[in-house]
């Protein structure tokens, strides 16, 4: 595939220096590369017919200004590209690179005025588009004379019958078509007449070149210093939204816990590793991940952390135990204030290895039934018991 700008075409055949920056301000010296030549050269012969179309190019002559439609596109594009107003440009072109956008909106900055703008339009590859060279006068920063200008463009017409700017990338077949439209003598004479104007200005002026080659210089440097500054943008950016992405991952599947016991928050699941703090049994904390090591992830004052997983249980809430089948079935509360309270598998105190968990003021479990000194619960699944002395 071609790169995307008729002015790529021209580079091929041509040598310039962009003066104009987006503007193709020409100093053209015609290099005699005619497609169609003749000659006893096999080799130059093959080469040539590779690149000429296959669909039969126009010799017509070029027209001026005859098409208003292709006219008032032009003016709405320069008219932006004087201004730097990107946002207009990109809206009546199929695509624009950063890099183009970033170039337009700095050389605006030298842009003092454009004059005499004149459309000329060859018949395009595709239906109803066009091949189209600007011609015009413009005035920079620092300079006194205007700098004659040309510039190309492809001007194509979409689904919908609006025309645009195409700067896309070209199939081989219009790209040979377009350069054989670059290399008629028309064209030809074209590009030189604005070559000849332009060394005229020079010679009026012999401050422009050098100002136009400052701007040039200038403006390269600063937009590849913007180019940079966005693709750090953007890698933050990304970094930004995965690292957003993991959060909403851990917030997902992340439980709410309670300690056992006094234990140490440790800075990664080790117990070489540097403590952050110790807890109080009791504290809840909300957990990230339970590790198949033994330890817990958790976010401890906004941190990850780490506790061992046997001093951790899950807290439950009259959310979490509620029936699932939305019957409301009536829940007792652990009184605000009584302590870490017992929870046992069975209705008895004299057993110690009857405890399977505990409790704080203020959590709540799903009723089974009230027994003599005993409420029987739900935990975590299963059915068990809680001193009545402790419930509201």
């Amino acid at each position: 595939m071609a790169r995307n700008k008729i002015s790529d075409i021209l580079e091929r055949h041509y040598r310039y220096f962009i003066i104009g920056g987006v503007f193709l301000v020409l100093i053209i010296i015609l290099v005699v590369f005619l497609l169609t030549r003749k000659g006893n050269d096999k080799e130059d012969a093959g080469a040539a017919g590779a690149q000429t179309s296959t669909v039969e190019v126009p010799k017509d002559k070029y027209e001026v200004n005859a098409y208003p439609n292709v006219n008032s596109l032009m003016e709405t594009y320069y008219t932006a590209m004087m201004n730097g107003d990107t946002d207009t440009i990109a809206s009546v072109c199929d695509v624009l690179s950063d890099a183009e956008r970033f170039r337009m909106e700095e050389k605006a900055k030298y842009y003092q005025s454009a004059d005499d703008f004149v459309v000329y339009t060859k018949k395009g590859y595709r239906e109803n588009s066009y091949f189209v060279l600007v011609t015009f006068d413009i005035l920079y920063s620092g300079a006194a004379t205007p700098a004659p200008s040309l510039d190309s463009t492809y001007v194509c017409t979409n689904e919908s019958g609006a025309l645009y700017v195409n700067k896309s990338d070209l199939s081989e077949e219009e790209q040979a078509y377009l350069l054989e439209l670059t290399v008629q003598a028309d064209v030809e004479e074209l590009i030189d007449k604005v070559n000849v104007d332009y060394n005229k200005a020079i010679e009026e002026d012999p401050n422009l070149a050098q100002v136009l080659a400052d701007i040039d210089t200038e403006v390269s440097r600063t937009v590849k210093e913007r180019l940079s500054e966005q693709q750090r943008l953007e890698a933050e950016a990304a970094a930004q939204e995965e690292a957003a992405a993991q959060a909403a991952a851990q917030a997902a599947s992340a439980t709410q816990v309670r300690t056992t016991a006094n234990v140490n928050v440790r800075s990664s699941p080790s117990t070489d590793a540097s403590a952050l703090g110790k807890t109080n049994t009791g504290d809840t904390f909300t957990r990230y991940e339970a590790m198949d090591n033994g330890w817990s992830k958790i976010d401890y004052n906004g941190t990850e952390a780490y506790i061992k997983s046997d001093y951790l249980e899950e807290v439950q809430s009259a959310e979490s135990t509620a029936p699932a089948d939305g019957t409301g079935a009536e829940t007792v509360k652990v009184k605000s204030g009584a302590g870490t309270i017992n929870i046992r598998s069975s209705a008895s105190t004299s057993d110690s290895s009857n405890k399977i968990g505990s409790a704080h003021g203020g959590d709540s479990f799903e009723l089974v039934e009230r027994l003599d000194g005993w409420c029987k619960i739900i935990y975590n699944g299963q059915e068990a018991y809680i001193s009545s002395d402790f419930v509201e």
